[in-house]
This record gives structure tokens, C-alpha cells and sequence, in this order.
């Protein structure tokens, strides 16, 4: 899942290896988004804030049955609040979800990116000193 810009461009720079597989998208609806996964099957969402408890137990919701009607092995995403429900509900369902931090991030990570590194199984951080903030955490250097 992502939003626009370099949560998209980080997921994008991922292509040789998620290409493999059979992938579903949910995604905010952006100019780069929607020309960047013209060619992928695509949920289309609103952004959302983790900060907005009552939003994000709807969309929790909606998450738990996409992930059941699409099937989906793994969750992977690099941010914003649209990925939180789709932590927990892989949460919930037994399903592996894995963070990736933006290379931008480098102090305190966000809300969104906070929320999901806990629920992740794996963290993937692209600045060797990030290692210490996560347990699960591997070390894959800049993606792009």
C-alpha cells in the first residue's frame, strides 16, 4: 500500500522483487499514483490520520475484508495513516506485515510509521543507525 510521492517511489524501487508475485494495491488516488499503477489492481482510498481513532476503526473494517477477498500473503507498506488499518487488521487475520521506513526519516518517525512498526513482523530501514529503534529490523541501504 501507499500514498504519494516517496512512499511510492520506495515501493516502486521494491518492483523486482514484489513483480513475482500476484500484488494488490491499496493506494491514495494521486496524479503519480494513478499513472505509477496503471497496470496493478488498485483499491482506491482517502488519505487518513492514525490521529482520527474513529476513521481508522472503519477502515479497519474495510481492511480485514479486502485482505480476505484479495487473499493477501503479506502485508507491505512505507506510509502514511492509509496503512495503519491494514496493520492491524493483518494483525488480526494472521497475516505477516512488514514496514518500510522512508529514507527521509531519520529522527523521530511519524505517528503512522510509529503505529505500524510495531505491529510489522519486519522492519526495513534504509540508514544502518535505525537497526537500534527496531528489533526486527534489516538493513537494505537506499532503495532509490
Amino acid at each position: 500500500m501507499s500514498s504519494s510521492g516517496g512512499v511510492l517511489l520506495d515501493m516502486m524501487a521494491l518492483r523486482p522483487w514484489w513483480d513475482r508475485y500476484d500484488v494488490g494495491w491499496v493506494s491514495v488516488a494521486a496524479p503519480d499514483t494513478r499513472e505509477l499503477l496503471s497496470d496493478q489492481r488498485v483499491a482506491w482510498v482517502s488519505e487518513l490520520s492514525p490521529s482520527r481513532p474513529l476513521e481508522v476503526l472503519r477502515a479497519i473494517r474495510t481492511a480485514r475484508a479486502l485482505l480476505a477477498d484479495w487473499e493477501i500473503g503479506l502485508v507491505i507498506s512505507a506510509g502514511t495513516g492509509v496503512a495503519v488499518p491494514y496493520f492491524v487488521a493483518a494483525r488480526l487475520g494472521g497475516i505477516p506485515a512488514w514496514w518500510v521506513e522512508t529514507l527521509n526519516v531519520i529522527g523521530r518517525p511519524g505517528l503512522a510509521a510509529r503505529c505500524c512498526a510495531r505491529l510489522a513482523q519486519r522492519v526495513v530501514v534504509q540508514h544502518g543507525h535505525l537497526l537500534a529503534r527496531h528489533r526486527r529490523a534489516i538493513n537494505v541501504g537506499e532503495l532509490y
